[in-house]
């Protein structure tokens, strides 16, 4: 609770210096009852310097410029979309982001609540990495071994994927929009997409007995559309596909497969909201029967079921901010809460 407020309290500090310089940028670096402001673009860089493991930082809206995370911490922005009915708005890490460090274990990072203009790469072995309520304008990767990775409820514009020689020891994505596609892990890999839309572009240059480089996937209630060439297939060898719905008219999902209660659609039919899968801001995934198409778990299949399309970040928030001077005080009321 102490640490909460503290918090809550550096976040009315900035935005109290935001009425006075407006939408000025800041990165409020926790570690533990001691809060730092560091502001402006360079914010988030002067804040990871100074920064130790366990450390919270929290960004506010605005743009600012790439780090090299080197560190396990926590990471909050203010989302990654406008909205003033869920009090976000738009943090932006415009270039490209590398995970990694000389030890080559980072254990315990968090990332939430940004945008991410590049690519967000993993250099080194990475435990319990989170990536969650994120928009990744490129490509999600990782060069090294992998545990325990969640990515939660993130939009990435590109691919998701690492190579035929790392292992992800449980990897779970899940109520993600992938627009790319998710492949290259070692076949001993555990790597689980749940309720998810992945829309995979491939290329025809790729080799047709290039399917080895799949791990043994198992996809579970998502949305398989394959936009590229139909002789290459969206799901890889030996994958597991269960209560998943594929797309009619975009390749698919290989002989070798195991396929459990599985549907196919015409995009055109699918959604409540729109007749494509093309992404927009107002996009809730809701198909059209429910009732049909329900996953393992009894949701919807798709981003809309399971824990749901939920793109705010669970940060503290402050608004209805007044602030007046009494004598030598600074009198501040405002509402806070957690999103």
């Amino acid at each position: 609770m102490k640490k909460t407020l503290l918090l809550i309290i550096a976040l009315c500090c900035t935005v109290v210096a935001g009425a006075q310089s407006t939408d000025e940028i800041s990165a409020i670096l926790q570690h533990g009852d001691d809060v730092s402001v560091y502001k402006g673009s360079t914010g988030l860089k002067q804040a990871h310097a100074a920064a130790s493991d366990g450390d919270v930082i929290t960004l506010s809206r605005g743009s600012f410029d790439p780090v090299n995370i080197e560190k396990s911490l926590t990471i909050y922005g203010a989302g990654f979309e406008d909205n003033e009915e869920t009090n976000t708005a738009v943090t932006t890490i415009n270039g490209n982001i590398n995970v990694g460090k000389a030890d080559p274990v980072i254990d315990g990072l968090h990332i939430e609540g940004v945008k991410i203009n590049g690519n967000l790469a993993g250099t080194q072995i990475l435990k319990n990495y989170t990536v969650q309520r994120c928009y990744i304008t490129g490509n999600l990767t990782f060069a090294n071994n992998i545990e325990n990775v969640k990515v939660k409820q993130c939009r990435i514009g590109g691919n998701l994927d690492g190579s035929k020689t790392v292992v992800a020891t449980g990897l779970h994505i899940t109520n993600c929009y992938v627009w790319g596609e998710i492949n290259y892990f070692s076949n001993e890999s555990i790597v689980n997409i749940d309720h998810s839309f992945i829309g995979y572009q491939y290329n025809t240059y790729y080799d047709y007995n290039d399917y080895n480089n799949f791990a043994q996937f198992l996809w579970t209630n998502s949305i398989i559309y394959n936009r590229g060439p139909n002789y290459r297939m969206a799901t890889g060898n030996y994958a597991t596909v269960k209560n998943c719905i594929v797309v009619n008219g975009g390749g698919g999902i290989r002989d070798n497969n195991i396929i459990e209660n599985c549907y196919y659609v015409d995009l055109a039919n699918l959604f409540d909201d729109a007749e494509d899968g093309v992404y927009t801001e107002s996009r809730t995934f809701k198909l059209k029967d429910e009732d049909t198409y329900k996953g393992t778990d009894g949701t919807p299949i798709g981003p809309y079921g399971g824990d749901g399309w939920n793109k705010v970040p669970s940060t503290p928030y402050v608004k209805n901010l007044n602030a007046t001077v009494d004598g030598v005080s600074l009198d501040v009321d405002y509402d806070a809460g957690v999103r």
